[in-house]
């Protein structure tokens, strides 16, 4: 595990709860709006360009009664943008439509079969991929079928695709002052405006319950920064799947472990979007996609164990890849700033999972993990980066040795020339050296240092405020000074966890603590610094602490 560097954001040390409430929201630059954005807020964000546009176009072929064709990426946030577009259609009575999520080997975009095995269509809508997707775009307009962009991926200097209308927040020309919705988020929004535009055609379907829930959980998959609209889309859906009036939310719930339990937006991105996008990872990705559309609760059933199954798969997958990574590992220069590593056989659909476990356990800084495909020469990558690298544009400065890549600040995916990976390897080294060192330092934020006797249930209700935690809002982390840490107990299978007593007072869990750190050589009597965050514990009935790190000083 990578030991991080800790710097705490604010120098006061609050001495009641609603202190620390003014310290985390100055840490987040954030006022009282922050805690109290309601749904109605969201009227704000609307402003897209070509939102009101496309709802037009897509309300007069639905009038017309053309069959529409939903396209939507493979991975978690293009599957709940279709879910939710195949709802809103069966919503309003319209059945005449179509959806194809692409397999992982037509790669990335929307595949020409969408086009061709729908020669009637009168609407193609693209979520989640489309605004560079030319060819497919250019046929169908050929056609004489529409096409509706709904993507959020970063447009660079190529001519976007030729559809009917792009609704994209990063395209030029779009007044929208807020550029980080994912595709999900974007069609719910889209929704709410084609729900308009249908006035008076058909029924109105209410665009809270699964709609929210599916939006929610697309947001927090994709990695977005949960902050502005992105923060109120997941707190509302999170609130739908916590009520459990919606027979859709309740089983993904289910199909994560989690019926019964209050949900947060770790429990989305730990359990439920790993599972959504096992399917596409490790099969057929229309089964995640079935799974949220079905209706009848038997088949659901079915498809949701299909989907813990697969997941178990990509588990496994991800752990084999990772003992190939760490055992090349050992050669990587150590001065190197950047990580590029591939083998023939790694699954081109775990090599994402794989880049960001890289990252936390192995190699702090951008890293390329490739499965090769030495029969056809190619080798497929996928990015992951940290914060002040962007992934994007050092992509573009490689753009002559890539045959294909797309992606966003933090993730991209690419196609190479085997015998062009060197090259690009060294390309991407070379875009880093030209950065600053202290980018590739992990740098772990504490939001303040804390009195142990503030951890309390009111500490507890302050923090549900402050949720859904994420990118561009973490988990506020605090440290305490000088206590004394008491090790009460060694468990797990490996004996590596620890359950620590700190002063006498708060208990702790440090997971894998054992692993880095040697509990032995504390004395009882030595003070130390303890990072930490705080979570209830159903168990015992009372905060405790999530232990970060612990040393002299930190």
């Amino acid at each position: 595990m990578i030991q991080q560097r800790w710097s705490i954001i604010s120098k006061r040390r609050p001495s009641s709860i609603e202190e620390v409430r003014e310290i985390l929201l100055d840490n987040r630059r954030a006022d009282g709006s922050f805690l109290d954005g309601a749904l109605g807020d969201l009227e704000a964000y609307l402003v897209i360009k070509g939102m009101d546009e496309g709802a037009r176009t897509m309300a007069e072929q639905l009038a017309r009664r053309r069959r529409i064709v939903l396209v939507g990426d493979y991975d978690c946030d293009g599957i709940t943008s279709a879910a939710q577009m195949a709802h809103f259609l069966t919503d309003i009575g319209y059945g005449d439509f179509s959806v194809v999520i692409p397999n992982r080997s037509e790669g990335y975009g929307i595949p020409k079969r969408a086009v061709t095995d729908n020669p009637d269509a009168g609407l193609l809508v693209a979520m989640d991929c489309g605004t560079f997707d030319a060819e497919a775009v250019a046929l169908a307009r050929e056609r004489g079928t529409d096409c509706v962009v709904i993507d959020h991926h970063e447009v660079s200097d190529k001519e976007p695709a030729p559809a009917t209308v792009l609704i994209n927040p990063k395209q030029p020309g779009c007044p929208s002052v807020f550029k980080d919705f994912c595709s999900s988020g974007l069609t719910l929004l889209f929704l709410t405006r084609l729900r308009k535009a249908l006035a008076g055609v058909f029924p109105p379907p209410r665009l809270g319950g699964k709609f929210l829930g599916l939006a929610a959980i697309g947001t927090v998959a994709d990695m977005v920064p949960l902050v502005g609209g992105n923060r109120i889309l997941v707190r509302y859906g999170l609130q739908s799947m916590n009520d459990g009036n919606d027979a859709c939310l309740e089983r993904i719930a289910a199909v994560g472990g989690l019926s019964r339990k209050r949900l947060t937006a770790g429990h989305l991105g730990y359990y439920i979007g790993p599972r959504i996008n096992a399917a596409g990872r490790m099969a057929d990705p229309a089964i995640a996609f079935n799974f949220l559309f079905e209706r009848d609760s038997r088949e659901a059933w079915r498809l949701g164990q299909e989907l813990n199954r697969l997941n178990g798969q990509r588990q496994k997958e991800e752990e084999r890849i990772l003992e190939g990574v760490r055992a090349c590992y050992t050669t990587q220069n150590a001065s190197d700033r950047t990580f590029v590593t591939g083998e023939a056989g790694w699954s081109a659909g775990v090599i994402g999972i794989v880049a960001s476990r890289i990252q936390q356990e192995i190699h702090y800084g951008p890293v390329v993990v490739f499965s090769l495909d030495p029969e056809n020469g190619l080798a497929r990558g996928s990015a992951r980066s940290i914060p002040g690298f962007d992934i994007h544009l050092a992509l573009r400065r490689c753009d002559d040795l890539l045959l294909r890549w797309g992606g966003h600040k933090m993730a991209a995916g690419m196609t190479v020339a085997l015998e062009k990976l060197d090259a690009f390897a060294h390309r991407f080294e070379t875009v880093a050296r030209e950065c600053s060192a202290e980018i590739f330092v992990p740098n772990g934020r504490v939001d303040s240092e804390l009195d142990l006797r503030l951890v309390c249930p009111e500490l507890l209700d302050l923090l549900g405020e402050m949720e859904p935690y994420g990118l561009g809002n973490p988990t506020p982390t605090f440290v305490a000074r000088n206590a004394v840490v008491t090790v009460a107990k060694v468990f797990g299978r490996e004996r590596n966890h620890l359950r620590l007593i700190l002063d006498d007072r708060a208990e702790g869990i440090f997971w894998r603590g054992d692993a880095r750190y040697h509990a032995e050589t504390w004395a009882r009597t030595e003070k130390l610094d303890v990072v930490f965050t705080v979570e209830w514990d159903a168990y015992s009935r009372k905060p405790v602490l999530n232990v970060k790190g612990i040393g002299r000083e930190l």
